[in-house]
Protein backbone atom coordinates (compact mmCIF):
# COMPACT_ATOMS: atom_id res chain seq x y z
CA UNK A 1 0.00 0.00 0.00
CA UNK A 2 2.81 2.32 0.74
CA UNK A 3 4.15 1.76 -2.78
CA UNK A 4 0.77 2.75 -4.24
CA UNK A 5 0.80 6.10 -2.39
CA UNK A 6 4.28 6.79 -3.60
CA UNK A 7 3.39 6.15 -7.21
CA UNK A 8 0.23 8.33 -6.88
CA UNK A 9 2.27 11.21 -5.55
CA UNK A 10 4.71 10.81 -8.38
CA UNK A 11 1.93 10.91 -10.96
CA UNK A 12 0.51 14.07 -9.37
CA UNK A 13 3.97 15.60 -9.26
CA UNK A 14 4.47 14.73 -12.93
CA UNK A 15 1.14 16.31 -13.86
CA UNK A 16 2.05 19.42 -11.89
CA UNK A 17 5.49 19.55 -13.54
CA UNK A 18 3.93 19.14 -17.00
CA UNK A 19 1.43 21.92 -16.30
CA UNK A 20 4.23 24.16 -15.05
CA UNK A 21 6.32 23.38 -18.15
CA UNK A 22 3.39 24.16 -20.47
CA UNK A 23 2.76 27.43 -18.61
CA UNK A 24 6.42 28.45 -18.84
CA UNK A 25 6.58 27.66 -22.57
CA UNK A 26 3.42 29.70 -23.15
CA UNK A 27 4.85 32.60 -21.16
CA UNK A 28 8.11 32.47 -23.14
CA UNK A 29 6.24 32.48 -26.45
CA UNK A 30 4.13 35.41 -25.29
CA UNK A 31 7.18 37.38 -24.15
CA UNK A 32 8.98 36.61 -27.41
CA UNK A 33 6.02 37.79 -29.49
CA UNK A 34 5.75 41.08 -27.58
CA UNK A 35 8.38 43.40 -28.97
CA UNK A 36 9.65 46.19 -26.84
CA UNK A 37 9.45 49.75 -28.12
CA UNK A 38 13.23 49.77 -27.88
CA UNK A 39 13.57 46.95 -30.41
CA UNK A 40 11.10 48.73 -32.72
CA UNK A 41 13.18 51.88 -32.42
CA UNK A 42 16.38 49.98 -33.25
CA UNK A 43 14.70 48.41 -36.28
CA UNK A 44 13.42 51.81 -37.44
CA UNK A 45 16.93 53.27 -37.08
CA UNK A 46 18.47 50.44 -39.14
CA UNK A 47 15.92 50.91 -41.91
CA UNK A 48 16.28 54.71 -41.93
CA UNK A 49 20.06 54.33 -42.18
CA UNK A 50 19.62 52.00 -45.18
CA UNK A 51 17.28 54.52 -46.83
CA UNK A 52 19.25 57.68 -46.00
CA UNK A 53 19.98 58.41 -49.66
CA UNK A 54 16.25 58.35 -50.48
CA UNK A 55 14.70 61.64 -49.39
CA UNK A 56 11.09 61.96 -48.32
CA UNK A 57 10.46 58.41 -47.10
CA UNK A 58 8.96 58.01 -43.63
CA UNK A 59 9.48 54.80 -41.69
CA UNK A 60 7.21 53.67 -38.86
CA UNK A 61 7.65 50.44 -36.89
CA UNK A 62 5.13 48.96 -34.49
CA UNK A 63 5.65 45.50 -33.04
CA UNK A 64 7.90 44.57 -35.96
CA UNK A 65 5.42 45.74 -38.59
CA UNK A 66 7.09 48.29 -40.86
CA UNK A 67 5.11 51.00 -42.68
CA UNK A 68 6.74 53.02 -45.46
CA UNK A 69 5.18 56.33 -46.54
CA UNK A 70 6.20 59.03 -48.99
CA UNK A 71 6.23 59.95 -52.64
CA UNK A 72 8.76 58.97 -55.29
CA UNK A 73 9.09 59.10 -59.05
CA UNK A 74 9.07 55.46 -60.20
CA UNK A 75 7.77 51.97 -59.46
CA UNK A 76 11.29 50.56 -59.62
CA UNK A 77 12.46 53.00 -56.92
CA UNK A 78 9.48 52.01 -54.77
CA UNK A 79 10.48 48.34 -55.09
CA UNK A 80 14.13 49.19 -54.41
CA UNK A 81 13.13 50.94 -51.17
CA UNK A 82 11.14 47.89 -50.07
CA UNK A 83 14.09 45.59 -50.88
CA UNK A 84 16.50 47.79 -48.90
CA UNK A 85 14.03 47.73 -46.00
CA UNK A 86 13.92 43.91 -46.05
CA UNK A 87 17.71 43.69 -46.12
CA UNK A 88 18.15 46.20 -43.29
CA UNK A 89 15.53 44.66 -41.00
CA UNK A 90 16.01 40.99 -41.77
CA UNK A 91 14.19 38.60 -39.48
CA UNK A 92 13.16 41.41 -37.11
CA UNK A 93 10.49 42.45 -39.65
CA UNK A 94 7.09 40.77 -39.30
CA UNK A 95 5.55 42.59 -42.28
CA UNK A 96 6.09 45.56 -44.59
CA UNK A 97 3.27 47.90 -45.59
CA UNK A 98 4.59 49.84 -48.57
CA UNK A 99 2.29 52.89 -48.80
CA UNK A 100 4.71 54.86 -50.99
CA UNK A 101 2.92 56.75 -53.76
CA UNK A 102 4.48 56.84 -57.22
CA UNK A 103 4.17 60.26 -58.85
CA UNK A 104 5.60 60.09 -62.30
CA UNK A 105 7.54 63.30 -62.96
CA UNK A 106 6.14 65.72 -65.50
CA UNK A 107 8.39 66.15 -68.55
CA UNK A 108 10.41 69.36 -68.33
CA UNK A 109 8.74 70.97 -71.34
CA UNK A 110 5.19 69.75 -70.63
CA UNK A 111 3.84 73.11 -69.44
CA UNK A 112 5.30 74.95 -72.43
CA UNK A 113 3.79 72.40 -74.85
CA UNK A 114 0.47 72.74 -73.06
CA UNK A 115 0.75 76.51 -73.40
CA UNK A 116 1.28 76.19 -77.16
CA UNK A 117 -1.70 73.86 -77.54
CA UNK A 118 -4.03 75.94 -75.38
CA UNK A 119 -2.93 79.28 -76.82
CA UNK A 120 -2.19 81.10 -73.58
CA UNK A 121 -4.52 79.24 -71.24
CA UNK A 122 -1.45 78.29 -69.21
CA UNK A 123 -2.03 81.28 -66.90
CA UNK A 124 -5.39 79.92 -65.78
CA UNK A 125 -3.85 76.49 -65.12
CA UNK A 126 -0.97 78.07 -63.21
CA UNK A 127 -3.38 80.26 -61.25
CA UNK A 128 -5.30 77.14 -60.18
CA UNK A 129 -2.07 75.42 -59.09
CA UNK A 130 -0.80 78.55 -57.31
CA UNK A 131 -4.08 78.88 -55.41
CA UNK A 132 -3.72 75.29 -54.21
CA UNK A 133 -0.21 76.02 -52.93
CA UNK A 134 -1.33 79.26 -51.26
CA UNK A 135 -3.94 77.43 -49.20
CA UNK A 136 -1.03 76.62 -46.85
CA UNK A 137 0.19 80.24 -46.90
CA UNK A 138 -2.86 82.42 -46.10
CA UNK A 139 -0.82 85.65 -45.74
CA UNK A 140 0.42 85.44 -49.34
CA UNK A 141 -1.39 86.40 -52.54
CA UNK A 142 -0.21 85.88 -56.09
CA UNK A 143 -0.99 86.76 -59.68
CA UNK A 144 0.07 84.91 -62.81
CA UNK A 145 1.07 86.88 -65.90
CA UNK A 146 2.45 85.17 -68.99
CA UNK A 147 3.53 82.13 -66.99
CA UNK A 148 5.28 84.15 -64.26
CA UNK A 149 4.05 83.98 -60.64
CA UNK A 150 4.14 87.31 -58.83
CA UNK A 151 3.79 86.77 -55.08
CA UNK A 152 3.11 89.42 -52.43
CA UNK A 153 2.47 89.38 -48.70
CA UNK A 154 4.18 88.79 -45.39
CA UNK A 155 5.55 85.44 -44.25
CA UNK A 156 7.81 84.02 -41.57
CA UNK A 157 11.37 84.00 -42.84
CA UNK A 158 11.69 80.23 -42.26
CA UNK A 159 8.71 79.54 -44.56
CA UNK A 160 9.80 81.65 -47.55
CA UNK A 161 12.07 78.92 -48.99
CA UNK A 162 9.28 76.35 -48.58
CA UNK A 163 6.86 78.60 -50.47
CA UNK A 164 9.37 79.16 -53.25
CA UNK A 165 10.09 75.43 -53.63
CA UNK A 166 6.40 74.61 -53.77
CA UNK A 167 5.82 77.28 -56.42
CA UNK A 168 8.83 76.02 -58.42
CA UNK A 169 7.33 72.53 -58.32
CA UNK A 170 4.38 73.65 -60.47
CA UNK A 171 6.90 74.70 -63.15
CA UNK A 172 6.09 78.33 -63.99
CA UNK A 173 8.23 80.28 -66.46
CA UNK A 174 9.42 82.35 -63.50
CA UNK A 175 8.71 83.41 -59.91
CA UNK A 176 8.84 86.99 -58.62
CA UNK A 177 9.07 86.97 -54.81
CA UNK A 178 10.13 90.63 -54.44
CA UNK A 179 6.76 91.48 -52.91
CA UNK A 180 7.11 88.90 -50.12
CA UNK A 181 8.45 90.34 -46.89
CA UNK A 182 9.52 88.40 -43.81
CA UNK A 183 8.38 88.91 -40.27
Amino acid sequence: MHLFLFSTETKNDMKLNNLLLIFLLGALLFIHSCRSPESDEKLRSKIEAALETTAGIEVDVEEGNVTLDGQIGSDSLKQDIENKTKLAGGEDIKSIHNNIIVNLPEPEDAREKYHEIMGGAIDSTLTRDVNLVLEDFPTITAQVKEGIIIATGNLEKSKIDTLKKRLEHIKPKGIDMKGVTSR
